[in-house]
C-alpha cells in the first residue's frame, strides 16, 4: 500500500487550489452526453443509497442523482443535513434511506458514499452487510478518520469536541463511540468495495483511499468533482457494472 505524507507535509502541503476546478467542472458535465444517461448502465429500478460528504450537504449529490435516475435507478440520497454532526446521527440517516429503499426493493442496494459519507458507508456495510451489494467510496479517507490537512482536520476535531462536550445538545456517547469501533474493522467478504479516488484531490490525499479490500479507480477531478464531473461521474457509473 502506499505510505500517505506524514507531520508537515500531511498538515499543510495539500493543492487546495485544484478545487477551484469545481465550477468548471459541473458547466462540462452538464454540456455533456453523461448526463442525459450515455454510457451509463441502466438501472431497471435497482437501488442506490448516496451518503453526501463532510459539510456538503444534498446539492453536491443532486447531479449525481441526476444522472443515475435519468438512467433508471432507483436513486435516494441520505438525509445527512450538512453531514457534520454526531456519526451516529449520518448513520442512523443512511440506514433510514436503505429502509425507504427497501419499501420499494427486495433487491440489495449499492451505497455511493462522498468522501465522510463513504466512511458512513462503510460503516452501514458492516453493520448490515445482507441488505448491501457493493460500496463505491468517493474520495473517501479509508484508513483514518480525519485526514492531517488542517483545513478539514481543524474544523473535524474541533465539531468532534464540541459534540462530545454537548455544546450543541445531548449526544450519545456509546452509540458514538461505537461508530468509531466499527471504521476500521474487516471489510464484510460478500460486498465490493471499490474506491474512486483522485491524485489531483485538493482536499483528501488519495493514498488514504487504498485499503487492501478495495478495488480502487483513478481519476483527474477535484475533491467535490468526485461527484460533479464527467470524469468522476463516469467512475461511479462504470463501477455499477456487474
Amino acid at each position: 500500500m502506499p505510505t500517505p505524507p506524514s507531520g508537515f507535509d500531511a498538515w499543510v502541503k495539500r493543492p487546495v487550489w485544484r478545487e477551484a476546478r469545481r465550477p468548471l467542472e459541473l458547466r462540462q458535465l452538464k454540456k455533456d452526453p453523461i448526463w442525459h444517461g450515455d454510457s451509463v448502465p441502466l438501472g431497471h429500478g435497482r437501488p442506490i443509497l448516496i451518503i453526501p460528504g463532510f459539510f456538503s450537504g444534498r446539492a453536491t449529490a443532486d447531479p449525481l442523482a441526476h444522472v443515475l435516475g435519468v438512467a433508471g435507478w432507483d436513486v435516494h440520497i441520505a438525509d445527512v443535513g450538512r453531514n457534520m454532526g454526531p456519526s451516529y446521527e449520518a448513520v442512523d440517516a443512511a440506514e433510514a434511506g436503505l429502509d425507504a429503499l427497501g419499501a420499494s426493493s427486495d433487491r440489495k442496494a449499492i451505497i455511493i458514499g462522498h468522501s465522510r459519507g463513504g466512511q458512513f458507508g462503510r460503516v452501514v456495510s458492516v453493520r448490515q452487510p445482507e441488505r448491501i451489494d457493493r460500496l463505491i467510496a468517493v474520495g473517501t479517507p479509508l484508513t483514518i478518520k480525519y485526514p492531517s490537512f488542517f483545513i478539514v482536520k481543524l474544523p473535524a476535531e474541533a465539531l468532534d469536541k464540541a459534540w462530545r462536550a454537548g455544546a450543541f445538545g445531548y449526544v450519545d456517547q456509546v452509540r458514538e463511540q461505537e461508530i468509531d469501533d466499527l471504521r476500521y474493522v474487516p471489510f464484510p467478504s460478500n460486498i465490493e468495495l471499490i474506491s474512486v479516488y483522485s491524485t489531483t484531490d485538493g482536499i483528501v490525499d488519495w493514498r488514504l483511499s487504498v485499503e487492501p479490500a478495495a478495488r480502487c479507480v483513478e481519476v483527474n477531478t477535484s475533491h467535490t468533482g468526485l461527484f460533479n464531473s464527467v470524469a468522476g461521474i463516469r467512475a461511479i457509473a462504470d463501477s455499477l457494472v456487474s
